[in-house]
């Protein structure tokens, strides 16, 4: 687990659209290196939660730090330079190619002119590489898979080197397969660059698996915080969720993983179809 210098914070922030509340004194620190997830269920501010942590949004209440600043501090391009967010749909089909697209990454660190610091052919090569989308780079999107334009939307976030990548839900719309090489690449491009991510995520297994702490959400509301056995508990998961898992240790890491249990599913189905007839 990483345990570096605070790289965000947020101070008591509060969020509310007209007189819905949607985030309510959500306060937490993560720390430089680290894989920091958030999770909850639907409706229960996760998004809206990460539209404060990347700048979009303004809190109604409380401060956002971005190193040690408060992100208003900052301007669009000076927070694009330290913070990538990937969203948990693909890029949409439009007329550019593989390459074009990852080169778009780069576009906060361009000058007036368009021009980079860096050798830029010799990145974008690189992260072709990486991504295996050396032989899709002239492809243009419309031509890609959904699978495919998820790599290509990671490969243009590498292309801005962030310190800081935030996930959305990046792997909702992808099989098991395609999740767990997304995953894999993220960790290994965090260890590479010595990385913090946020990640929101909508698997829990998933979140114990790649997340060094998480946190947990429900209704706005910090529920608890901690590390993957901290938060993946029994109690704590039929609290927020309204089920009964069974929770078991992963047979190679001995980390948490879920299995639901049908029957208890069925009966709170039934329960729940019964009070509504009734009502």
């Amino acid at each position: 687990m990483a345990g570096g210098d605070v790289v965000l914070q947020t101070d008591a922030i509060s969020k509310q659209y007209g007189e819905k509340v949607i985030l309510e004194d959500v306060s937490f620190s993560i720390n430089e290196g680290e894989v920091f997830g958030i999770i909850g269920p639907n409706g229960s501010g996760k998004s809206t939660l990460l539209k404060q942590l990347s700048g979009v949004e303004k809190p109604s209440k409380g401060h956002v730090r971005l190193a040690g600043k408060d992100i208003e501090s900052y301007s669009r391009k000076d927070i694009a330079k330290w913070v990538a967010v990937l969203q948990q749909e693909a890029l949409p089909t439009i007329g550019f190619t593989v390459k074009e697209v990852i080169e778009m990454g780069r576009f906060p660190f361009q000058n007036w002119l368009g021009e980079d610091k860096i050798d830029v052919e010799a990145l974008i090569d690189s992260i072709l590489e990486k991504m295996n989308l050396t032989t899709l780079s002239d492809r243009k999107l419309e031509q890609l898979s959904g699978g495919e334009r998820q790599r290509v939307a990671l490969a243009k976030t590498m292309a801005q080197s962030p310190t800081l990548l935030m996930l959305d839900e990046p792997t909702t719309y992808l099989d098991i397969g395609h999740q767990i090489h997304l995953m894999d690449r993220i960790q290994h491009w965090k260890m590479e660059d010595d990385m913090t991510v946020i990640a929101v995520l909508h698997d829990l297994n998933l979140a114990a698996l790649y997340c060094d702490r998480i946190l947990l959400l429900n209704d706005g509301k910090v529920v608890a915080s901690g590390t993957p056995h901290d938060i993946i508990q029994e109690k704590l998961i039929e609290e927020v969720y309204g089920v009964k898992p069974i929770i078991i240790s992963h047979p190679e890491n001995g980390l948490p993983q879920i299995l639901l249990d049908s029957e208890h599913q069925l009966s709170a189905n039934l329960s729940a179809t019964r009070e509504t007839l009734e009502i």
